[in-house]
């Protein structure tokens, strides 16, 4: 049985509805993002953004025990799991994922966004520590070099935002250092972006 930690937000429905559709066994553990229960020590164990949803998977791959969170990637998590929703050819599948990274990368946030914007900088900040926190001990986000790597990078590799300094984030700064040097990114950072104009 999957354990979500979940409050009654747009975010902690989406694994919901999910769970529901593949018939995924779970259990709702509530964690109330108003009165400090996402930032309990215990919580930042599983959850160390302090973000809600997030879920455990007992029987996760290897068969160990696997935490996931992010909406979206959960999603994606629970139907490769299950063979459920991801789209029934690899056509369908890219655009599946296309249009789960709009709305992930694009819907949510700007709306999310519209109500909030007294409260950006403090958030920024949670993100940038549990980034920072994240890359003490790794290397690189996800193991290796990986696609979760290339997609911060180009936010990282030229931040500059004026009530943040990045260097308040040692480890952040290493991981961004090390990958500015790549002759990949450095090139995709210099290619510019005109119309009509293609990547040599």
């Amino acid at each position: 049985m999957i354990d979500l930690y979940a409050w009654d937000t747009t975010n902690g429905r989406r694994p919901i509805i999910m769970l529901e559709e593949t018939g995924t066994p779970y259990r709702i553990i509530p964690i109330n993002i108003h009165d400090g229960s996402s930032r309990t020590p215990e919580f930042l164990k599983i959850s160390p953004a302090g973000k809600i949803p997030c879920m455990v998977d007992p029987d996760g791959p290897g068969n160990q025990p696997f935490h996931m969170n992010e909406s979206a990637a959960m999603l994606m998590y629970l139907g490769e799991k299950t063979g459920q929703f991801l789209g029934g050819d690899a056509r369908n599948r890219w655009e599946v994922t296309r249009w789960v990274f709009f709305h992930a990368t694009n819907v949510a946030i700007t709306f999310s966004a519209l109500n909030r914007a007294a409260v950006l900088e403090p958030r920024c900040r949670d993100l940038l520590d549990a980034m920072n926190n994240h890359l003490v001990d790794n290397e690189y986000f996800a193991g290796e070099y990986s696609i979760a790597d290339m997609v911060p990078i180009s936010r990282f590799a030229k931040f500059k935002f004026a009530a943040i300094d990045l260097d308040e984030y040692p480890h952040i700064v290493r991981w961004r250092d090390q990958l500015i040097a790549r002759p990949a990114i450095r090139h995709a950072m210099e290619v510019p972006i005109k119309p009509a104009q293609a990547a040599e």
